[in-house]
């Protein structure tokens, strides 16, 4: 299959590609138009996807530099986002390193002939010492740490920072064990989980995420099959194409961050409207 060119694959790409290689070949091949609503509650999906984009906006703001104190009235504009904030001040993430704090940070590496990116929430780190990589959940139901560790982005993130890291460290390469994957929860502020790496861990996933990329590239376009999992199309956009008697699924019962991971991967804060101070 020959892809785009320039096609740049990401967590998200490749997360719907194992969810469902139809689902990657409409969204990321076809450019397909989503025909269907995402959940039962379209609107209230949509209210929770500019939330999230409002929180995400809000903590960019924050590690780069502008007081907690200028954004309060834009956090409390909205009760829910109000909320959020609450949390995050009576329980941010701890022991962040303090040198280097970069938000919405993008990094890409070479791999299986393409090129595989990662963006980054916050990146906290320290010539030297730790790197430590958060990404913020604004779910309602808080995914547990055993589908966690299966998603792809608890891979590539620490792997493309090991691979690409390096232009941020003084040209110094980071070590695979002095990287940390932190998901932050704005509804559950106290459930912090931590994914620690190590070289072993990067050499498996060099090896599986290879093959994966060179499985992809692999398929004639008649080779991306859908999913036999039909409860996954419940919340798939495309699932109109492929089934006629798949209803939606209600937004309360979601609890992979799949779809609006890819929605807020896709986004460039610079067009959200910031958070007034």
């Amino acid at each position: 299959m020959k892809l785009p060119e320039g096609f740049m694959f990401s967590q998200s790409s490749l997360q719907d590609y194992q969810d469902c290689a139809r689902r990657f070949q409409l969204r990321y091949l076809e450019h397909c138009r989503w025909p269907a609503p995402q959940t039962t509650d379209a609107l209230e999906f949509e209210r929770d996807m500019r939330l999230g984009h409002a929180f995400h906006r809000l903590m960019s703001q924050l590690h780069s530099g502008v007081p907690a104190e200028a954004l309060e009235a834009g956090a409390e504009a909205d009760p829910e986002l109000a909320h959020w904030w609450a949390n995050y001040q009576s329980a941010p993430p701890q022991a962040l390193p303090e040198a280097l704090r970069g938000t919405e940070l993008t990094l890409s590496t070479a791999l299986a002939g393409c090129r595989l990116e990662a963006r980054y929430d916050l990146l906290a780190g320290a010539p030297g010492g730790r790197w430590v990589i958060i990404d913020w959940k604004t779910n309602r139901r808080r995914a547990p740490r055993s589908t966690l560790s299966q998603r792809l982005q608890t891979r590539i993130y620490p792997f493309v920072l090991v691979e690409a890291g390096a232009t941020l460290n003084s040209g110094v390469p980071i070590a695979a064990e002095q990287v940390e994957m932190l998901y932050w929860f704005a509804e559950f502020p106290a459930q912090a989980e931590r994914f620690p790496y190590d070289s072993g861990a990067h050499l498996a996933d060099a090896l599986a995420l290879d093959g994966l990329l060179r499985e992809i590239q692999a398929l004639s376009e008649d080779g991306f099959a859908k999913t036999d999992d039909r409860r996954r199309c419940r919340y798939c956009v495309y699932r109109s194409l492929c089934w006629e008697d798949v209803l939606a699924g209600a937004l309360a019962e979601l609890e992979e961050p799949a779809e609006g991971e890819a929605a807020l991967e896709g986004l460039d804060l610079e067009t959200v409207e910031p958070i007034p101070f």
